[in-house]
């Protein structure tokens, strides 16, 4: 390839830059884990394509809300701009130095054609080449005030040229962040030489020109150098506006091999057996014959397992390393294959090396003998408990995929104590976009009886009465097939009152549920529980038992208590077990609001009897009952249908 120098460059940047017309900067702050970016941001690059003669595009992603790896690599610089327009949200847009505000406000035909056919104060072209290694990029910008008046800056000193190394296209091979955007375009990768920009002269007389010249070394993050591009323009920090803009093209590399990872395969034979044999194909994807390269595979984030491949690749070309049988520990594992180090040197695209996290979801086919209990007391904080697989996919990435507290909207799935015990399990369907699917599998339970049932607990509000649900499987033989034993959503799952904001449940809000296993006895079983979202409020699960009782034996009796009839029209039985005469039951009956709406204290004989309860003054909706007898808490529900 051809490598022009800077007094080169500056020649041919002069050449064209008079009569040149405006090109509108906009420039726009998004983030890979922001849900409403995903949804907004297809429309703006419509319609920034539509008017790709009209436009230059700049993106910054934003350290927030979540997981940003293109922040990540440059956070200072996209924080900088962010803080110049008092960016407090994202999506947003600026336009020409106006703005923040709604991409679908700011930047539209109507717009982006006000700003384009106003004149602009001075020209601006610029232009970019690699130095001959590939290690440094030399960028010249060309301003010229092609008018017959003097172009003055609002301040002394206020006038300030900004150049960026931007990426026109990002392209990871699995969402790098929790909103399932894949593909990023026109990212700020650098700015040259900061954030702050260069200062220029305040004052432009009629024909006056400067070249601006700059070398910086390449960053090492850069995804892909053929995608790499160069935007320039002109802003006065008196009033934010943008004078002119300009872009450069990507240039392709051609000096450099290109090695990518074609397949990578790690399946297993089912959820009970943690056995397989990684292979992974590399593919030629340049032109430059590749001779060896170093390929690798990791689990769970850990070491990787690498193999020393030679041969001779020659342009499209493929060839298969395949690795030692290997035993995945059980849980949900997550294997990443990947190839780097190319002819021993640099990877023109470092985007097409590393394959999308497989999943693998071990259990261990050793069975837990019943009874079995899970208070999600022993877990770590963001850690799911020991030996069950948690699973996650969305309508937009159906390959299950593992979660985590990091990595999904921060809170998937999140232990803490809210109400039930010092830790339980939230499903975060408050930032699940909807029609995403997360569920835990419990490790194998074996010695199950006609007696045993399944006891789990769950606390849930909606938002606005959008139908969340949750549904409970339990399987005989390692998730080959399912049986479905519990299936609730929206206001039957609801053990609280709709909230806009997070759902954090009060002791009175949780609901136990009871179901017989007695259809599986003398067999070994996983149970599953799937939650589906449709972008609600919060679901709380904890103490998931297999038992034949869900207290000990003299709480038992109060494990008998029911209510009835349900739904209730005027009055509700309220039917229980007391152990001995005289003690004293405290009976609270609250709505899904919270609110306490009956309260009574009673006596109690010895063994069965009913207490009774007028509701013929209570709203239609949804109670919880709390019956506290000594040291012993029942909890149930029952319906009010006038």
């Amino acid at each position: 390839m051809k490598h022009l120098t800077l007094t080169a460059l500056a020649g041919l940047l002069s050449l064209s830059a008079f009569g040149q017309n405006r090109l509108v900067l906009v420039e726009h702050f998004t983030q890979a884990s922001c849900g409403p970016c995903a949804s907004q941001n297809p429309a703006l690059k419509t319609i920034l394509d539509a008017n790709s003669t009209k436009v230059v595009a700049l993106k910054y992603q934003t350290s927030w809300p979540g997981v940003d790896p293109m922040n990540a690599a440059n956070p200072t610089e996209a924080a900088a701009r962010v803080q110049y327009y008092n960016v407090t949200g994202v999506p947003n847009s600026v336009r020409d130095g106006s703005g923040p505000g709604s991409p679908g406000t700011i930047v539209t035909a109507t717009t982006i054609n006000h700003r384009y056919n106003t004149v602009a104060p001075l020209n601006l072209t610029a232009s970019h080449q690699w130095t001959a290694n590939y290690d440094s990029i030399q960028i010249g910008v060309f301003v010229a005030n092609a008018g017959t008046t003097s172009v003055s800056s609002g301040s002394s000193g206020s006038l300030k040229l900004h150049v960026a190394v931007i990426e026109e296209e990002i392209n990871y091979p699995s969402a790098p962040g929790s909103n399932g955007e894949k593909d990023f375009y026109q990212v700020m990768r650098k700015m040259v030489p900061d954030a702050s920009g260069t200062t220029m002269a305040d004052s432009w007389t009629a024909g006056q020109t400067q070249m601006f010249t700059f070398k910086i070394k390449a960053p090492a993050y850069l995804a892909n150098l053929n995608k790499v591009a160069v935007v320039a323009f002109i802003q006065d920090n008196s009033n934010k506006s943008v004078l002119n803009a300009a872009r450069t093209t990507p240039q392709t590399i051609s000096g450099l091999p290109d090695v990518g990872l074609n397949a990578f395969t790690a399946s297993t034979a089912g959820l009970c057996n943690g056995t397989t044999t990684p292979s992974v194909t590399i593919k030629n994807e340049g032109s430059v014959a590749i001779t060896s390269a170093t390929v690798s595979y990791t689990v769970n984030g850990g070491t990787p397992v690498s193999q020393n491949w030679t041969g001779n690749l020659t342009a499209g070309a493929t060839a298969v390393v395949n690795f030692p049988q290997v035993t995945l520990p059980a849980g949900t594992n997550s294997l990443v294959g990947s190839v780097s180090a190319p002819n021993g040197t640099g990877d023109v695209n470092g985007m097409n090396n590393m394959s999308a996290p497989l999943i693998a979801a071990v259990i261990s086919n050793t069975p837990t003998p019943a009874p079995f209990a899970e208070g999600m007391e022993n877990a770590n904080f963001n850690e799911i408990p020991a030996g069950h697989v948690l699973l996650y996919n969305t309508p937009s990435k159906p390959l299950v995929t593992v979660v985590s507290k990091a990595n999904v909207n921060g809170l998937t799935w999140e232990l803490g104590g809210y109400g039930q015990s010092a830790k339980s399990l939230m499903v975060d369907f408050f930032t699940m976009q909807s029609g995403a699917q997360a569920s835990i599998i419990t490790p194998k339970v074996g010695g199950v009886t006609a007696n045993h049932k399944l006891y789990f607990n769950h606390a849930y509000a909606s938002y606005a009465g959008e139908a969340d649900g949750l549904k409970v499987f339990v399987s005989s033989n390692c998730g080959s097939t399912w049986t479905n034993v519990f299936d609730k959503s929206g206001s039957a799952l609801a053990t609280a009152a709709n909230s806009t904001s997070r759902f954090f449940p009060q002791p009175t809000q949780w609901y136990p549920n009871t179901i017989s296993l007695g259809q599986f006895a003398g067999q070994d079983i996983i149970v599953k529980f799937e939650c589906n979202s449709a972008y609600g409020n919060n679901l709380w699960l904890d103490n998931i038992w297999v038992s034949t009782s869900a207290l000990g034996e003299e709480e038992e009796l109060m494990t008998q208590a029911r209510v009835y009839p349900n739904p209730a029209r005027d009055a509700v039985k309220v039917a229980l077990q007391a152990a001995e005469a005289g003690e004293e039951a405290a009976v609270e009956v609250y709505n899904l609001n919270g609110q306490r709406v009956i309260a009574q204290s009673v006596t109690l004989e010895a063994g069965a009897q009913e207490l009774n309860f007028n509701v013929a003054d209570l709203a239609n909706g949804v109670y919880t009952v709390k019956i506290a007898l000594s040291d012993r808490i029942e909890t149930l529900r029952f319906t009010v249908q006038h």
